[in-house]
């Protein structure tokens, strides 16, 4: 019965001491903060509102699929390394020699320019589709520029190629759920991507929006420019929904300070 005792008091003796350098750093805090691995961040609140803001069941408009929402895919790269197979890019001599000697301290998004109809939602920044049965724009978070794609029959203005735009003249028709739209007039000075392709007042894209399912945009866009070309070619890309999120205020010009700093840097050497 003794060494029962004493056995259940060695047992109890050991528990104290494991336990007393937990309660000692407990006490020890006094009335600081429990350590940051032990605390959670209070839970987001749900958002409220349409269903493409809150991520509920899309709801279509005018039989048509509704696109509308805020997406974002990333900003848009070197296009050549998202063509689809069969559909790679090939420049002209033309479009060789500009690509080989392109300044990149001269993008016109580095500018604070229009960054043009298809880049403008391949950027940094996400960007919104707003969808009616006779219209559709593009709003991006960058420089709060926007796009109008007609869906009303119109055809391009007769002196588009007068008077070209940023974001050209867009037209757009429906082939199912997909939104195919057709851009023409497209200033020149935009550029198609970061990485320096430039294009000529030729240019033509031919953009297909669908809903690869509820929260994933697949855009793929067919540019045609015979002086930079040798042919036409296809990219695809993928936008996520953000649900409960929404485009933000943002200006270029604000607080600019790196304009005057930039030095040329040629082709590669900006890559």
């Amino acid at each position: 019965m003794t060494r029962h005792l004493s056995a259940l008091a060695a047992a109890a003796a050991i528990v104290s001491l494991a336990a007393s350098p937990a309660a000692a750093q407990g006490r020890g805090r006094g009335n600081q903060p429990p350590p940051a691995t032990d605390r959670l961040a209070p839970p987001k609140p749900a958002p409220t509102g349409a269903w493409w803001h809150t991520g509920g069941t899309p709801e279509r408009q005018a039989g048509r699929v509704d696109l509308t929402g805020v997406w974002f895919g990333g900003a848009s790269g070197d296009l050549s390394r998202n063509t689809l197979p069969g559909q790679e890019m090939v420049l002209t001599p033309l479009g060789k020699q500009r690509w080989d000697t392109v300044d990149h301290a001269k993008d016109p998004n580095t500018q604070c320019l229009p960054p043009g109809p298809a880049r403008m939602i391949m950027m940094a920044h996400p960007a919104m589709i707003v969808q009616r049965p006779d219209v559709v724009t593009i709003l991006t978070e960058s420089q709060r520029t926007y796009r109008i794609v007609y869906t009303d029959g119109r055809g391009h203005p007769h002196d588009i190629a007068e008077y070209p735009e940023w974001m050209g003249s867009s037209i757009g028709k429906w082939d199912g759920d997909t939104l195919v739209v057709d851009t023409i007039g497209i200033n020149d000075k935009t550029w198609l991507d970061t990485a320096g392709h430039e294009h000529g007042p030729k240019l033509r894209l031919t953009e297909r929006f669908r809903l690869a399912d509820p929260n994933t945009l697949e855009h793929t866009v067919t540019y045609d420019d015979p002086d930079f070309f040798v042919k036409p070619f296809t990219t695809r890309r993928l936008f996520k929904r953000q649900v409960g999120d929404r485009i933000m205020d943002h200006s270029c010009l604000e607080n600019e300070k790196d304009l005057n700093l930039l030095e040329p840097t040629i082709g590669d050497a900006g890559r």
